[in-house]
């Protein structure tokens, strides 16, 4: 004899030794499809929700989630003796849960190998690792950042070119970009391009610097510095002589991953920009090495700074001023910062027109360093001014017409 056994909560049924007992399917919860319907609608917001987390945190949720649904289970089965699908169930957290951690490692190494493959010969490999440990935090998306850019270019590189053969100019260049690239990495800068004997460099992406025109000062004199220890090196190969000039200056700039379809590059573009390189195209003229705008100056410690010049370069109508970091301030010696005070007395004289007084101080100043282009050109400038109309205006600017 069939007898069908409907739960009664809190009730015992008794049934003699020789009676079978059916439970009916339809003491499920409804029957397999609806099961299967509220497994895979469990499994979608299981889905949606795990998108959202880490890895340690999907794991934690899925042991949570199999252990409330057990409970769950037990406590119908128990009391009413209803079944839930608990393995379907089961295997669908574990499933959303596998094929997340697939995804999330798959699109992780994919985010890493394009940072390695965007970065790797822009950034120094250190930073790279750091960058790979926290990929979230960079983009490569264009942005508008204060950042510090360095262009440094050989002199007379046509004249250089012209004297080497062709596998000659090429060792010499990668002997020179090679050094110059590793000071520019230990000062945190980022390269831009090589551009024949130009390198272009930045500071401040995609690595965050708050000290990004100090660093960029500092690779620029060291790498000064390195450049006359490769003269004598070049010498012995019997390679012409190598001079650079470097300009440096800070503002605003559009920096991100730009180009074309067929070629992209991590970049820098913007009016600071050009006034970077504007500003190492002015080094030859006043005869010096390094020059860096006004921004750059700005707020800077530990360097002894002069002030070259107010100039309004080409396409440009306001003056910037042009300062040359000379040396750091805790090596410059006594008479290196008195001759530096003596030549800001001197053009202190000559902005406020005091042509014979100025034209006295920079001839003294042109005894002591004869071959100081710098002086030249404010005496040659005296000469023209002193019988000029000068507008009640006048704050000294120059204006430079050609790049």
């Amino acid at each position: 004899m069939l007898v069908q056994v409907k739960p009664i909560p809190n009730r015992c049924l008794a049934v003699s030794p020789d009676q079978k007992v059916s439970i009916s399917p339809t003491n499920r919860i409804g029957k397999r499809g609806h099961c299967f319907l509220l497994s895979w609608c469990l499994g979608l917001v299981w889905r949606w929700h795990s998108l959202f987390m880490g890895a340690a945190a999907m794991a934690s949720t899925a042991v949570i989630l199999i252990v409330a649904v057990t409970w769950l289970n037990f406590q119908l089965w128990a009391n009413y003796m209803l079944d839930f699908g608990l393995v379907l169930i089961v295997l669908l957290i574990l499933f959303v849960m596998l094929t997340n951690l697939i995804y999330g490692f798959l699109a992780e190494s994919q985010i890493r190998k394009t940072i390695k493959g965007m970065f790797d010969q822009y950034v120094p490999p250190a930073h790279i690792d750091s960058m790979l440990l926290n990929p979230d935090n960079y983009s490569f998306e264009r942005e508008s950042k204060e950042l510090a850019v360095l262009f440094s270019d050989i002199r007379s590189f046509t004249t250089i070119s012209e004297a080497l053969s062709a596998s000659e100019l090429k060792t010499l260049l990668n002997d020179f970009f090679t050094p110059i690239t590793e000071i520019i990495f230990k000062h945190n800068g980022t390269i831009d391009k090589y551009v024949g004997d130009m390198v272009m460099a930045f500071w401040g992406a995609p690595l965050d610097d708050e000290n990004h025109r100090g660093n960029a000062i500092m690779a620029a004199l060291e790498l000064l510095e390195k450049v006359e220890a490769l003269k004598s090196e070049f010498e012995e190969r019997g390679y012409p002589e190598v001079n650079v000039g470097c300009g440096i200056n800070t503002g605003f700039m559009n920096v991100g991953d730009m180009g074309s379809t067929y070629r992209r590059s991590y970049t820098v573009l913007g009016d600071a920009v050009n006034l970077g390189s504007r500003l190492e195209g002015l080094t030859k003229f006043y005869g010096v090495k390094l020059l860096v705008g006004e921004e750059t100056a700005k707020e800077l410690d530990g360097f002894l700074l002069r002030l070259i010049d107010k100039v309004k370069v080409k396409g440009k109508h306001e003056a910037v001023e042009c300062y040359e970091p000379v040396s750091f301030e805790a090596t410059a010696g006594e008479q290196l910062k008195a001759r530096v005070a003596a030549y800001h007395k001197a053009l202190d004289a000559y902005y406020e027109q005091q042509w014979d007084d100025a034209q006295v101080q920079f001839e003294t100043l042109l005894v002591g360093e004869p071959e100081c282009k710098l002086y030249q050109v404010y005496l040659e400038r005296i000469e023209t001014l002193r019988t000029a109309d000068l507008p009640a205006d006048w704050d000294g600017a120059y204006s430079h017409t050609s790049k």
